[in-house]
C-alpha cells in the first residue's frame, strides 16, 4: 500500500521545498477475520504481481475489508494560527513578495465588499464572494509560473488579481458592458484572461477538472516547463468529472495540478453529507496520484505545497492532488442565505474568521515590521475607491453591439446565423419602443444592409480538387486513410478513444499506433465525458484533437462536455480557446444492434449552437469530409453509419482519391437528378432513397435524390432549388420522427417554397419508439416505405 504525503515533521531539516515531500510504504496489519478460523497468514511471499492493474504480490488467508481508515492524511502547516513560522522553516518567497500577497488578499476582500454592496443595490444582478479563502487562490497563483494554464472555478479572484486582472475589468465583467472580455455573455464573476493563461470561470460544476489533463498531457509531449491547473471545491469533487479527470491524468502522466478548496460547504450541503471518507486528498493514492492535505489558511504552506507539487509534476511526469482546508465564512452567492442552514453558530463563524489567512499573515508581517493598521487601512481605502470608480465608469458604457449576440458561435457566421442577425437588426428598429435601444452600441442608426453572399448556404471555403487517381476502398479503409493522413500532416494531432490503440472495435484505426506512436494514438479509459473533456485540454494547448466514441449510443455521458463546454467554448471566451476538436462515432442501424447499438443521435446535437455535424454516405465522402472536419477550426461531430463500414458500394462513391484531399463542409450533393419529387437524406439512408427512386422510375416517376452530408450547417439553397423544381419533398432519416432533423428542414423549406409545393412535405423516419431488435426491418425507413410516400405525394 503506497501512501504519498507531505510530512510536517522534522521541520528543522527543511531548508528547501523539495525536502518537504516524502514517500513511505506502509504495511497494513491484518484486520479482518480469518477464513475458517485459520491462523492469520499469507500463503505466498512472491514478489511478482498476481494480476495486472493491482499491486498485490501475495495471497492471504485473512478475509480483510479495508475502508481507508487504516491511514489518515496529516495537514501540512508551517505558519500556525498565531502567525508564528515554525522553527527552521525559511520563507519560499521574499518578504516583498509576501507583502504583495497580503495587499492582494486585502484587495480581494475589499472588492468583495464593494461588489456585494453593488448587488444589494441592484446595480449588478449576482455576486459570489471569496471571504476567508483568499490564501487558496493568491498563494497557489503566486507559486505557479506565468506560463502555467489555470482552469478556475468561481472563487479564484485572488489568482486573477495575481495575474493582473484590473478593477475596471472586474467591474465591466460584472456589469456586462462592451468593455467585458466576453462581450457581456457570461454571468457575473465569470472572468477570463486567455492572454495570461487563465481560462474562463466554469459555471457547470467540475467540468474543467477532466479538461485540464488534456493540456497537461500536451505540455508533457512538448517537454515544456509548464503545468495545467484545475481549481475546484469539495462539492465538485463529487462529480463524475472529478474522478474521470484524476484517472485520465494518472493514466497519461499528465502535468496537471488538481487544487481542491475544501471549505466545508457546497451551497447548503456540508461535507458530512458530501462524502464519508478521509476528505479529497485520500482519493489520490488509489489512482497512484501523489496527494497532500494543506492548511489552506496558511499562505506559506499553500505556496510551498504548490511550488513543490509543480516541480514534481514536471520532473516526474505525474499529476498531483492538493486539498486545501479552509472555511467558507460567507454565503455561497448573493442568492443564498447561509444562516438558514449553517451548522456553526455565530460565535463559531467568528472564530473561523479570526483563523483565516488575512489575520494570520497580518500578524506575521507585523512581527517583521512590514505591516501595520494604518498601511492596511490605506490599501483598503484605495482599493475601495478604485472599485467604486470602476463601477461608475462601467455604468456609463454601452452594451456590445447586437451583432455580437451572433458572433463567435462559430469561427465564421454560417448562413442561418447571418439570416437571424439580419432579422434581429431590422426587427428591433421597427419595434424600438419595446427595447432599450440606447443601452446598446450601434442601434441608433439604420439597420445594416445584409450581404446576400453571406446568407447563401453554399460553403465559403472550397478545397482544391482531389487527385484524379483513385482506388476502390471500403468506408472503414477510407476512414483509416483519412486518420493516417491527418496524423502524418500535423505532428500536433492526437487520436484517442476506447480501444483505439488496438484499432478500434470496427478497426478504423488499425496500424496507426505502430505508425505514429503510442503517445499520439492512444487507448482511453472507459469514460466518454473525460474523452470529450480531454479533447478540450488538447485543443487549448494547440493540438488537433481527434476523439472516438465507441458507439454513438454511448456518447450521452459526454453530452455535458459537448453541449455545455465544447460547443460554448469560443462563445464564452469571445473567440479564443478550444475549437479544433473532432469527435467520431459509429451510428445508426447495423442489422442486429437493438436499442443500444443502433441509434441516430444527430438531432440531439443539432439543437446546440456551436457544433458542426457530418454524416457521410460512402468511402469517398468519408475520407474527404473527415479530413475537412479534423482541420476545421470549429468542433465537429462526425457520425459514421457502421452498416456501411464494409458494405460493397457500387459506382463512384467507392472510388476514393489517392492522397490528401478534403470535401467542403456544408454542401449537399445532388446524387441523382429528377423532376417529379425530391428525396432528401443522409448517411446510409441515401442508398435506400436511391433504391426507392429506382422502383419509382419503373412506374414513371422521376426522383431527384439529395445527400445532405452536413446536418449543421445544412445546405438549404440546394434543397430549395430542387423543391422549387419538383414541387415535392420527402425527407428520410432513421432517427425517430418527432423532433428529428427532418422537422427543421420541413419548416424551413415550407417557409421558402410554400407557393411551389404541390403536396405536403412528408417525413419517412424511425418510429417514436426505442430502436427494436426483432422489428428492425419495420423500423428503418426502407425503400418500400419511401416508395409509399412517393406515391402518396404524387397522388395528392
Amino acid at each position: 500500500y503506497i501512501k504519498t504525503e507531505f510530512c510536517a515533521g522534522a521541520m528543522r531539516t527543511m531548508r528547501r521545498a523539495s525536502n518537504l515531500w516524502r514517500r513511505a510504504e506502509q504495511s497494513l496489519r491484518p484486520r479482518g477475520p480469518c477464513v475458517a478460523r485459520r491462523s492469520c497468514r499469507h500463503f505466498s511471499a512472491d514478489t511478482h504481481l498476481l494480476w495486472k492493474g493491482v499491486q498485490s504480490t501475495s495471497f492471504s488467508g485473512n478475509l480483510e475489508f479495508r475502508d481507508g481508515s487504516e491511514t489518515t492524511f496529516p495537514v501540512f502547516q508551517v505558519l500556525n494560527s498565531k502567525g508564528e513560522l515554525q522553527e527552521g522553516v525559511d520563507l519560499p518567497f521574499s518578504l516583498e513578495e509576501g507583502v504583495q500577497m497580503m495587499e492582494l488578499m486585502v484587495k480581494s476582500k475589499v472588492y468583495d465588499d464593494v461588489l456585494l454592496t453593488m448587488q444589494r443595490q441592484g446595480r449588478i444582478s449576482f455576486y459570489c464572494t471569496n471571504y476567508g479563502e483568499e490564501a487558496t487562490s493568491v498563494g497557489t497563483a503566486a507559486a505557479l509560473k506565468p506560463q502555467d494554464m489555470i482552469w478556475p472555478q468561481y472563487r479564484e479572484l485572488g489568482a486573477f488579481l495575481w495575474r493582473g486582472l484590473t478593477a475596471q475589468e472586474i467591474a465591466d465583467q460584472n456589469i456586462g458592458n462592451e468593455g467585458d472580455r466576453s462581450k457581456g455573455r457570461n454571468l457575473q464573476v465569470h472572468y477570463c484572461m486567455l492572454e495570461k493563461n487563465m481560462q474562463t470561470v466554469h459555471a457547470v460544476l467540475g467540468t474543467q477538472i477532466p479538461q485540464a489533463p488534456g493540456a497537461g498531457y500536451a505540455y508533457k509531449l512538448d517537454g515544456e516547463d509548464r503545468v495545467s491547473v484545475a481549481y475546484f471545491g469539495d462539492g465538485a469533487a463529487s462529480e463524475g468529472d472529478a474522478f474521470t479527470g484524476l484517472n485520465f491524468a494518472s493514466v497519461y502522466g499528465s502535468q496537471t495540478l488538481f487544487i481542491c478548496r475544501n471549505n466545508g460547504y457546497s451551497i447548503s450541503t456540508g461535507v458530512e453529507d458530501q462524502y464519508r471518507g478521509d476528505g479529497i486528498a485520500a482519493r489520490g493514492p488509489a489512482l497512484a496520484i501523489p496527494s497532500v492535505r494543506v492548511d489552506g489558511n496558511d499562505l506559506v504552506a499553500v505556496f510551498l505545497a504548490t511550488q513543490e507539487a509543480r516541480n514534481r509534476s514536471i520532473q516526474q511526469k505525474t499529476p498531483i492532488l492538493l486539498e486545501l482546508m479552509t472555511y467558507r465564512v460567507g454565503d455561497h452567492t448573493t442568492s443564498d442565505d447561509s444562516s438558514a442552514y449553517r451548522k456553526e453558530d455565530k460565535e463559531e463563524v467568528q472564530k473561523y474568521k479570526s483563523l483565516g489567512p488575512i489575520p494570520r499573515w497580518r500578524t506575521f508581517l507585523e512581527s517583521k515590521g512590514l505591516w501595520n493598521e494604518e498601511k492596511e487601512k490605506a490599501i483598503a481605502s484605495a482599493a475601495r475607491e478604485e472599485m467604486l470608480q470602476a463601477m461608475k465608469s462601467g455604468e456609463t458604457k454601452k452594451k456590445a453591439p447586437l451583432r455580437e449576440l451572433f458572433t463567435d458561435v462559430y469561427t465564421d457566421l454560417p448562413w442561418h446565423l447571418e439570416e437571424q442577425a439580419a432579422y434581429a437588426e431590422k426587427h428591433c428598429r421597427e419595434y424600438s419602443a419595446d427595447y432599450k435601444m440606447s443601452a446598446y452600441r450601434g442601434l441608433d442608426g439604420p439597420a445594416p444592409t445584409p450581404d446576400p453572399s453571406r446568407i447563401a448556404s453554399a460553403p465559403r471555403h472550397i478545397p482544391k480538387a482531389p487527385s484524379r487517381e483513385t482506388q476502390e476502398l471500403t468506408m472503414v479503409q477510407a476512414i483509416n486513410e483519412a486518420l493516417s493522413v491527418a496524423l502524418a500532416s500535423n505532428s500536433r494531432s492526437v487520436l484517442f478513444g476506447e480501444d483505439v490503440g488496438f484499432g478500434g472495435v470496427f478497426r478504423c484505426s488499425v496500424g496507426l499506433r505502430e505508425k505514429y506512436g503510442e503517445h499520439r494514438v492512444m487507448n482511453a479509459p472507459v469514460a466518454e465525458q473525460a474523452i470529450a473533456a480531454f479533447a478540450v485540454g488538447l485543443s487549448v494547448a494547440g493540438y488537433q484533437a481527434i476523439a472516438e466514441m465507441q458507439f454513438a449510443d454511448y456518447i450521452f455521458p459526454a453530452f455535458d462536455q459537448i453541449v455545455n463546454e465544447i460547443a460554448k467554448y469560443r462563445y464564452r471566451n469571445a473567440g479564443g480557446g478550444a475549437g479544433n476538436i473532432t469527435i467520431r462515432a459509429p451510428c445508426s442501424a447495423v442489422g442486429h444492434g437493438s436499442m443500444y447499438h443502433s441509434q441516430s443521435v444527430e438531432s440531439y446535437f443539432a439543437h446546440c449552437p456551436g457544433l458542426k455535424i457530418i454524416i457521410p454516405r460512402g468511402p469517398k465522402q468519408a475520407k474527404g469530409l473527415l479530413l475537412a472536419a479534423i482541420r476545421d477550426p470549429d468542433p465537429v461531430l462526425f457520425f459514421e453509419p457502421k452498416v456501411l463500414y464494409r458494405a460493397k458500394i457500387e459506382g463512384p462513391d467507392s472510388q476514393v482519391p489517392v492522397g490528401d484531399y478534403e470535401l467542403p463542409i456544408g454542401q449537399a450533393e445532388v446524387v441523382q437528378e429528377g423532376t417529379d419529387v425530391t428525396l432528401l437524406g443522409w448517411g446510409s439512408q441515401v442508398g435506400r432513397l436511391q433504391a426507392a427512386a429506382a422502383r419509382a422510375a419503373a412506374e414513371g416517376i422521376s426522383c431527384e435524390v439529395i445527400d445532405l452530408q452536413t446536418i449543421i450547417p445544412w445546405d438549404v439553397d440546394t434543397v430549395q432549388a430542387s423543391v422549387q423544381k419538383t414541387g415535392r419533398l420527402i425527407i428520410a432519416h432513421e432517427a425517430p420522427q418527432t423532433n428529428g432533423f427532418g422537422a427543421e428542414i420541413s419548416a424551413k423549406i415550407q417557409e421558402r417554397c410554400f407557393l411551389h409545393l404541390q403536396s405536403p412535405i412528408q417525413r419517412v423516419c424511425g418510429y417514436d419508439t426505442h430502436f427494436p431488435y426483432a422489428w428492425e426491418e419495420f423500423y428503418v425507413p426502407s425503400p418500400a416505405r419511401v416508395l409509399d410516400a412517393i406515391k402518396a405525394s404524387i397522388a395528392y
